[in-house]
C-alpha cells in the first residue's frame, strides 16, 4: 500500500508540474482571443473556407522547428556535461596514480577537480551569468600543474592539458547553451501567428461545420447568425478555443526547455547526477 500511495503522489506531482509548465500568462490571452474571434465571426458573418495548409506553414512549421531545436539543445547539453565529467575524472586518475606526488597533494588536487564540477553545476543551475568562481576553480588546476611540474613530468603534464582542453570545450559549449537560445525572431513570429490563428480559423469552422453545402454567404445582406440558437455554435466555440490552447501550450513547453539546466521543467537535465563520482 505505501508503494501505491507513493506512486500516486509522484504521478500527481508530475501532472501538476505539467500544468505549471504548460499554462502561464499567455494561455488566458490565447483563449480570450479565440473566444473573441469566434464571436466576431458570428456577429459580422465572417464566413469563408480557407485552406488550412496556409495555417500549417505559418504556425505549425515554425513551432515544430523551434521545438526540435530546443530538444537538440538538451541532447547537446547532456553530451557536453558527460565530456566534462569524463575528462575531469580522467585528470583525477592521472594525478592519483602518480608516484612522485605525495598523498596530501593528491587529496588537494582531487578536491580542486571536484570543485570544478561543483562550480559548473552551480553556474548552470543559477540565473546569473557570472563565471568568476568557475574560472577560478579551473585556474587552480593549472596552478597545481605549474607548481608540481618537476614531480609530474612532461608526459603526464601534456596528458592532463589535453584532458583540460576537453573540459574547457565542454564547459564553454554548456555555457553557450545556457546563454544563447533559439532564434528570437522565429519565436516571436510563431507567437504572433498563434494569437492571430483563431481569427482565421473561426470563419473556416463555421463554414465547414455549420454551412458545409453553402458556397458563399453574403456578409452584407444576410442578417447576423443567431449565436445561441444553433446547435453547432458551442462546438465551434469549443474547437477554436481548444486548438488555440494546444498551440499556445506547445509554445510554452518549447520555451520551458529552452534552458535545459534551470531545473524548472520535467525534461531538464538532472545536474546533481554529474556531481556523483566514480
Amino acid at each position: 500500500m505505501p508503494n501505491i500511495t507513493t506512486t500516486k503522489l509522484v504521478l500527481l506531482k508530475k501532472i501538476f508540474l505539467i500544468y505549471k509548465i504548460a499554462i502561464n500568462f499567455r494561455t488566458p490571452i490565447a483563449i480570450l482571443l479565440a473566444f473573441i474571434a469566434t464571436w466576431l465571426s458570428y456577429r459580422f458573418n465572417l464566413i469563408f473556407n480557407l485552406d488550412l495548409t496556409v495555417i500549417s506553414v505559418a504556425v505549425v512549421f515554425p513551432l515544430v522547428f523551434t521545438l526540435g531545436s530546443a530538444f537538440q539543445r538538451r541532447e547537446k547539453g547532456l553530451e557536453h556535461l558527460g565530456r566534462v565529467k569524463g575528462a575531469l575524472t580522467a585528470i583525477n586518475y592521472c594525478f592519483s596514480f602518480s608516484n612522485k606526488i605525495d598523498e596530501k597533494e593528491k587529496q588537494r588536487i582531487c578536491t580542486e577537480v571536484k570543485n570544478v564540477k561543483k562550480e559548473l553545476i552551480i553556474f548552470l543551475g543559477s540565473e546569473s551569468n557570472d563565471k568568476g568562481n568557475l574560472n577560478k576553480s579551473i585556474s587552480k588546476i593549472q596552478d597545481f600543474i605549474n607548481k608540481h611540474r618537476d614531480n609530474i613530468g612532461g608526459s603526464l603534464s601534456l596528458r592532463v592539458f589535453k584532458l583540460m582542453r576537453d573540459v574547457i570545450m565542454g564547459i564553454e559549449n554548456s555555457i553557450s547553451i545556457k546563454m544563447h537560445r533559439t532564434p528570437h525572431s522565429i519565436r516571436s513570429y510563431c507567437l504572433l501567428f498563434i494569437y492571430a490563428f483563431p481569427f482565421i480559423y473561426a470563419p473556416s469552422l463555421i463554414k465547414n461545420i455549420q454551412y458545409p453545402n453553402t458556397l458563399f454567404i453574403d456578409i452584407v445582406n444576410r442578417p447576423p447568425i443567431p449565436i445561441l440558437e444553433d446547435r453547432f455554435t458551442p462546438i465551434i466555440y469549443s474547437l477554436n478555443i481548444i486548438i488555440s490552447f494546444f498551440l499556445i501550450t506547445l509554445f510554452n513547453i518549447q520555451e520551458q526547455i529552452e534552458n535545459p539546466f534551470d531545473q524548472k521543467g520535467m525534461d531538464d537535465i538532472i545536474l546533481d547526477n554529474y556531481l556523483i563520482d566514480y
